[in-house]
């Protein structure tokens, strides 16, 4: 036998596992060392992983935009046109194009309300209210659900890529924060990258993207929050533009257009008019898109069966209207900003303004029928065509009003644009940003995107409460506002008879120093309320006041209660809030508070201490 073959003696077994347990010990002490060094530089291993974050959401968006592009081209482009690129009519395509859109409905339907059992509703929402409330493990079912809406989109359904990617790039931070192990609120700013990466690779608009997720996920615009988001969506952007070049979301408008704005005040004034169509027609939208949604559900059919109903609807309607059908980003560039782009003369008519409205009308319908039946699919791209096609109709009634004095209407759809975005989605400097970037438009856009968004939010504010992603909570019970003040400063939430003590020592006023004393020797309590009879207060007594007391020796035997205590302690109510409390004991050294029943009787009810309202904090804030 050779020595290779030889067994192992004991001794040589016990000096493998002897150096198998070094190893593993080394191991995990390495590991220990580079947790504590990375917790120790919390700020720059954040950093390190929202460039992860803005990787994967590149490749995910280049990879969900191609799929999208691909899948168009084969139902839409492949099936209903014949070899020579001329649109077929034959009755078997119009019976194609009228039920493409509600095959993809059943498809989604059955998948994810059926096989999956995943419950309906807007993604967005969901990642707004976890955020908010501190939840930040989202589920990755998410995913699963936000990539069928390639589904809903390709085979017609009135839906955009914009909200499910936000859905999965907000499920990406969160998996990555969970396991570079940050703290939970660490986790949030990487959620906000994740729907920052996903907004900024999808439109190329990075800073767009970065004011989404401050303004739309976050809530949050603290530089401590800012540098991650934007390195992320940098990151996403450089990415998906690498991958999927040359794939821009809208035509760009000529310099020589662009230079028909001018700061005048009938333009001006034009645009401002604008935002408050802009500021109704997006409340419309929000109201009838949940007014939808709430007649699908009370239709007593399967919840998989009735996106393929709303499908059905859609697809109708796309026989004679399919330019506003799918996303509809090729209406907007065909037949408004593709006339802009290639210089052509046309002929501003009521006919045409009214086509442009009608359209704008139908993309309410057709989302809402989408959306509302429980396809899956983002509103922000429905929105972006509704506010073209009202501000182009708008533009074309001002060609017609105030000939050459007023830019082409293809300026006023996409001013329209942000106007739709931030009255219906509720994104004002993000619907700002976004179509800014997306356009390439020189500085001369930016003061028209203002005065139409600043009208829109006003108009839209007042006309409603909740936009598409937070309407759904405020049904819920559930404000996303209220929720971050709450994280923000738990104690404005609290009140002082929800957290104060009832079981309080009570002492009477005639009560000499032997019966304090006692009181103090029985419990561990610091403040002893000093009542009369009927219970009402007479002062309070803290144990530092007992100190000067004995102090006194037999002198100090004389004194009663009453003599001890403080006879104008400063008292808060069972409503008082729990900052007026740390706003005394801030300015103060007392211990305790007296709460008495109300503003006009001094009957005491309770004792609040510091530790109290300490207490209080840490269970409100999660901690």
């Amino acid at each position: 036998m050779s020595e290779a073959e030889l067994p192992a003696t004991p001794a040589s077994a016990a000096s493998n596992a002897g150096s198998n347990s070094r190893l593993l010990d080394l191991a995990a002490t390495v590991r220990r060392r580079v947790e504590q060094y990375l917790a120790q530089r919390d700020q720059s291993w954040v950093l390190i992983l929202s460039i992860l974050v803005g990787l994967i959401m590149g490749a995910v968006a280049a990879i969900f935009r191609y799929l999208i592009i691909l899948s168009h081209h084969f139902f839409h482009e492949s099936l209903l046109f014949s070899s020579e690129g001329h649109e077929t009519t034959s009755p078997a395509t119009t019976v194609l194009r009228a039920l493409l859109p509600a095959f993809g409905g059943l498809v989604v339907g059955f998948f994810i309300y059926r096989v999956l059992k995943l419950q309906g509703g807007h993604g967005v929402p969901s990642v707004m209210k976890a955020v908010a409330t501190g939840n930040t493990t989202l589920s990755p079912s998410m995913t699963i659900k936000s990539s069928s809406s390639i589904v809903t989109m390709t085979s017609g359904g009135s839906a955009g890529p914009e909200g499910p990617i936000i859905e999965i790039g907000s499920v990406v931070g969160s998996l990555v924060g969970q396991a570079g192990r940050v703290a939970r609120d660490r986790v949030a700013t990487l959620i906000g990258c994740g729907a920052a990466s996903g907004i900024a690779a999808v439109f190329n608009a990075p800073i767009g993207g970065v004011f989404l997720a401050l303004e739309l996920i976050m809530r949050d615009f603290a530089i401590r929050t800012f540098a991650p988001v934007v390195i992320a969506a940098v990151t996403a952007s450089v990415t998906t533009q690498a991958l999927l070049p040359n794939h821009p979301v809208l035509l760009p408008v000529p310099a020589s257009v662009m230079a028909q704005i001018q700061p005048s005040f009938p333009q001006s004034f034009a645009f401002a008019i604008l935002g408050i169509l802009c500021g109704l027609i997006g409340a419309f939208f929000v109201r009838f898109l949940y007014r939808t949604h709430d007649f699908f559900s009370t239709l007593r059919l399967p919840m998989w069966s009735k996106p393929a109903i709303g499908g059905l609807v859609v697809g109708l309607v796309g026989v004679f209207f399919p330019g506003v059908i799918g996303e509809g980003y090729m209406f907007v560039n065909t037949d408004i900003l593709g006339p802009a782009a290639g210089g052509e003369q046309i002929d501003w008519t009521i006919q045409l303004a009214f086509l442009f409205l009608v359209a704008g009308a139908i993309k309410i319908f057709v989302t809402s029928m989408t959306l509302g039946s429980g396809g899956t699919g983002g509103s922000f791209a429905p929105a972006m065509v509704l506010g073209a096609s009202l501000g182009a109709g708008f533009g074309v009634l001002c060609q017609l009003a105030f000939p050459g004095s007023m830019p082409h209407p293809a300026i006023f759809a996409l001013v329209g644009m942000a106007g739709c975005v931030a009255s219906s989605l509720g994104l004002p400097i993000a619907g700002i940003l976004i179509i800014y970037e997306v356009t390439g438009a020189p500085y001369r856009l930016v003061l028209p995107l203002m005065l139409c968004v600043a009208a829109s939010s006003l108009v839209a504010t007042a006309l409603r409460t909740g936009s598409v992603y937070t309407l759904s909570l405020l049904r819920d019970g559930f404000d996303v506002d209220e929720a971050v003040r709450r994280r923000e400063d738990p104690l404005t939430h609290i009140h002082v008879g929800d957290i104060m003590r009832r079981d309080v020592t009570t002492l009477r006023p005639d009560d000499n120093i032997a019966r304090v004393l006692s009181a103090l020797t029985a419990t561990l309590e610091d403040d002893f309320a000093v009542v009369t009879s009927t219970g009402d207060l007479v002062g309070i007594i803290s144990t530092r006041d007992l100190r000067g007391v004995i102090t006194m020796g037999d002198l100090g035997s004389a004194i009663i209660a009453a003599d001890a205590a403080d006879t104008n302690p400063k008292v808060l109510y069972p409503d008082s809030l729990a900052t007026e409390a740390l706003a005394i004991f801030s300015s103060s050294d007392v211990s305790g508070i007296p709460i008495v029943a109300s503003r006009t009787s001094r009957k005491l009810v309770g004792i609040l201490g510091r530790y109290d309202v300490l207490k209080a904090y840490r269970s409100s804030a999660g901690e």
